[in-house]
């Protein structure tokens, strides 16, 4: 039986009013004449036939593409997984512009390859189809490329937010980061600064139930001692002591150390970045959530910068808003100084 998929009808709203300096972007502009994509937040669909998705290959589905992420204080999946048969996909217009969408095709004769498309019938849009002729030949591709696969699906995520946020963007924000960290970050209008310094920003988004924030931070950078684990949780926490209060007299904002922080390297745009994802919580009051922290070099100006996205949202899902303010950080660009 299908699961219902919902289908987002447009990346963003086009603002009603644009000021004469600001010139709209629209879905040609950022598609190449493409469709919008559909499909919810970090929702992937499998296709194969009805026979093939049960019992060893289920399982397996699951182990890669349906385990709780990590540093989320809730169990919450890498996606939410639907199937649907190679007739139901084909013979849908909407199911062939989801965003995310793996194909499994298990014949006698195919040739055991896997191969990708890209924006192929929408915008943004990332397609993996797996060619076997025996299951084996399936599960070792899995084994293979599955983290390949998760790595592009959540990238393809960014894409869409970050043209999302492009279309509203907080210019003046926009500005100010560039003047002070010599980079640039790309905020909605709905984010506003909330407390700077010379090498520190404070970016809020408030709304009635979630609260959004992003810390970013710069130091003169001096070793590589400072990307250690022990180091890059002082130093988070020093930020949240210094200038993130919480609803409670002489409360603050801190890395809660009694559960795990997973590490990984990347490279988000020129940058190559150490990510850490854990939990906070508010010393001395009783306020929790998740936070994703990055730490890298900007070499043009030989500095060590930290951004620390956290949110708060009790008692609700919280995967989906953290890939929000992940988003931002993947919208990172160089500036142009010469």
């Amino acid at each position: 039986m299908l699961r219902r998929i919902s289908c987002i009808l447009a990346i963003a709203l086009i603002l009603l009013c644009i000021s004469c300096s600001r010139e709209p972007l629209t879905d040609r502009d950022l598609s190449n004449g493409l469709p919008a994509s559909s499909g919810k937040t970090l929702e992937m669909i499998i296709v194969t036939p009805d026979s093939l998705y049960r019992g060893a290959l289920l399982d397996t589905i699951r182990q890669y593409f349906e385990k709780a992420c990590d540093g989320l204080p809730q169990a919450e999946p890498w996606f939410d997984v639907a199937h649907l048969t190679p007739d139901a996909f084909t013979n849908s217009e909407m199911f062939p512009k989801h965003r995310n969408i793996l194909i499994i095709d298990k014949r006698a004769g195919n040739p055991n390859t896997i191969k990708q498309a890209k924006d192929y019938k929408a915008y943004p849009q990332m397609i993996y189809e797996i060619k076997a002729d025996n299951m084996d030949s399936v599960f070792s591709l899995l084994e293979r490329y599955a983290k390949t696969i998760r790595y592009n699906y959540r990238d393809n995520e960014h894409r869409r937010m970050c043209n999302a946020y492009k279309r509203e963007e907080n210019l003046k924000l926009t500005e100010k980061i560039k003047k002070t960290f010599d980079f640039s970050l790309t905020f909605s209008e709905d984010f506003f600064l909330a407390k700077q310094t010379k090498n520190f920003f404070w970016i809020r988004k408030e709304t009635k139930k979630e609260s959004f924030n992003v810390l970013i931070y710069k130091k003169p950078y001096t070793n590589e001692s400072l990307f250690l684990d022990k180091k890059v949780i002082e130093l988070r926490d020093s930020l949240g002591q210094a200038f993130i209060p919480c609803s409670m007299p002489d409360s603050y904002m801190g890395t809660d150390t009694r559960f795990d922080t997973y590490r990984d390297s990347l490279k988000v745009g020129n940058y190559s970045m150490l990510e850490t994802r854990g939990l906070w919580r508010a010393f001395n009051d009783f306020m929790g959530g998740p936070f994703v922290n990055y730490v890298f070099v900007n070499t043009k100006t030989n500095e060590l910068v930290m951004i620390d996205c956290f949110i708060y949202n009790p008692n609700k899902p919280k995967r989906d808003l953290l890939m929000q303010l992940e988003s931002i950080v993947y919208s990172i660009k160089e500036t142009n100084k010469k």
